[in-house]
């Protein structure tokens, strides 16, 4: 069998969690040893001066060079591809699909990879063919998302890490309210919220109201622009939990860096990050389905649904993480980062695609 030969499209110069995994699945097929043709996109927060790894930047062409293209790709472009195989790679976070991303899969797509069982069924139950479908998860690089060398709190400052897009889908309202009840002014807690922008560039994003909760609360610190993946790494190292309550996740990249940095978890009980979480990794928040409605991204569905954290609950679950951290950091550790390493999912990726 020859070398392998794959074209990439999709969106790379951004901090979203999905141009992120075009750079380390591009990364992990270079690595691997295949032939890789890089076709850039520009997309939502596309940003020109965002730096690309050098190997990245070595590869991009103007027009794709082989016959099999792969793509983190918005699935209306999916007929752009233009090769003789495409292949995309998506994943969404209400119970329905968009029925324009249906019939761009079906009518478009040799193979698509999505992340989990979660999405499987929500793509096969929206009327995506079956047999297109392959489950391969999103990952992690551990050159720098690995544990912290001391396993218990050195005490003081105790710091909640919420990481996260400031849209209303993910939950970061909720959590705004419950650190505030909770913890108010408490000079010895302290919620960090690290986003990719400041909040209102979207229609999704979260109310001008949270933000100014934000504001006017000492211990609560909002993050926005460009960190490089080592500084995210560390970031999740000098955390005591990483909290994210999203009503809706398609994978939760997040929840996977956090646990490989042996940071302990906070999660709604609901999404396809429940394909990795549960009680013996992460405390999960109890939470009510609801519909969907101008929350879920590009989709008019009535039926669709998402889920409600419960608030009590989410405050019960601060406080418990608050008091028991260093117990709930030994339990973070047994969760087996091995397998979301990038090299072993575009190992997996490439076998499938030699087979088309």
């Amino acid at each position: 069998m020859g070398k392998s030969q794959i074209n990439y499209c999709g969106l790379l110069r951004a901090p979203m969690s999905w141009a992120k995994i075009g750079r380390e699945t591009i990364k992990g097929f270079l690595a691997n040893g295949a032939d890789v043709c890089v076709c850039e996109r520009k997309g939502f927060n596309y940003e020109p001066g965002f730096e690309l790894e050098p190997e990245i930047g070595a590869n991009i062409k103007s027009r794709f060079e082989y016959d099999i293209t792969l793509g983190f790709e918005y699935p209306l472009n999916y007929g752009r591809m233009g090769t003789k195989k495409k292949c995309g790679m998506l994943c969404y976070e209400t119970t329905v699909l968009p029925e324009k991303w249906v019939d761009n899969i079906n009518r478009h797509l040799d193979i698509l990879f999505i992340p989990d069982e979660f999405n499987r069924k929500i793509f096969t139950d929206s009327g995506v063919c079956k047999d297109k479908i392959r489950i391969v998860p999103y990952g992690i690089n551990p050159d720098y998302f690995y544990p912290r060398e001391k396993a218990s709190f050195c005490g003081g400052l105790f710091s909640f890490l919420c990481i996260a897009m400031p849209q209303k889908r993910k939950g970061v309202d909720v959590l705004i309210r419950a650190f505030e009840k909770v913890f108010g002014n408490d000079k010895e807690t302290e919620l960090v919220l690290k986003f990719p922008y400041i909040p209102g560039k979207s229609r999704y994003d979260i109310d001008a109201g949270v933000i100014k909760t934000v504001r006017e609360t000492p211990n609560i610190k909002m993050i926005t622009g460009n960190y490089t993946e080592k500084s995210m790494g560390v970031l999740y190292r000098t955390a005591d939990c990483f909290v994210l309550p999203s009503r809706a996740e398609g994978f939760g990249l997040g929840y996977v860096e956090s646990l490989a940095c042996g940071t302990p978890v906070i999660a709604a009980g609901w999404g396809a990050h429940t394909c990795f979480l549960d009680e013996t990794n992460s405390l999960l928040v109890d939470f009510k389905m609801k519909k969907a409605g101008e929350i879920q991204y590009d989709n008019f569905s009535p039926d669709a649904l998402l889920a409600e954290p419960d608030f009590e609950d989410l405050c019960d679950k601060l406080k418990y993480m608050r008091e028991n951290g260093d117990e709930l950091k030994k339990q973070a550790k047994t969760f087996k980062c091995e397998d979301y390493y990038w090299n072993k999912i575009t190992a997996d990726m490439g076998k499938i695609l030699a087979e088309i």
